[in-house]
């Protein structure tokens, strides 16, 4: 993309391979301050392929441990910003890696909200939902969550509850989910 940052980047490059680039921002928030993001153009995390965004993290990875070896940081941040909401700036996707230190000035704290038992379980119930939709065949969740998992792996019904498609039932072929464009998924998060 024309206007964007990142395609065409020129700057301090700390690492580049065939899917992504590591570089030193032009406006640091901090000395050591990294961004790492893919070479295609992808807006927004949902548009790139997983492959692309398991490299983007696992260079992002790297980037935290050279920062604890090489800077002697005391922890780093890992920070994405997907979308207006989030703050995103550019429209391209990117992992800003920050090396911490004790007293460094940055502060990023959120204030902590207490929901009812009720709010808790309607937000629970719709982001399980939507993984399921979305086919994630590995379960995400820490094994003590068996009726997640159950459920993931189309072994836990409860009663009255409908097939979700792709559930084929016993010797039937499964039918494939629909593919949610992610375009359309951002559009209905808009206000």
């Amino acid at each position: 993309m024309a206007d964007c940052a990142y395609c065409g980047f020129k700057g301090s490059v700390l690492f580049e391979d065939e899917k992504v680039v590591a570089a030193l921002p032009s406006s640091p928030v901090v000395p050591g301050h990294a961004v790492v993001f893919p070479k295609q153009h992808f807006q927004i995390v949902e548009q790139a392929p997983d492959e692309t965004v398991s490299r983007l993290f696992e260079v992002a990875n790297k980037l935290s441990i050279a920062m604890f070896e090489g800077l002697r940081a005391q922890g780093t941040n890992l920070i994405v910003m997907d979308g207006l909401g989030a703050g995103q700036k550019a429209p391209h996707v990117a992992v800003d890696v920050v090396p911490r230190t004790n007293g460094d000035g940055l502060g990023f704290t959120w204030p902590s909200r207490k929901l009812s038992d009720e709010q808790m379980g309607l937000v629970e119930t719709q982001i399980k939902d939507a993984m399921l939709e979305l086919s994630v065949s590995a379960a995400p969740v820490p094994a003590a969550d068996a009726e997640w998992k159950g459920r993931e792996a189309g072994k836990h019904k409860e009663a009255g509850e409908p097939e979700m498609e792709g559930e084929g039932g016993e010797g039937e072929p499964k039918k494939p989910r629909r593919r949610v464009d992610p375009f359309m998924r951002q559009l209905r998060r808009l206000p």
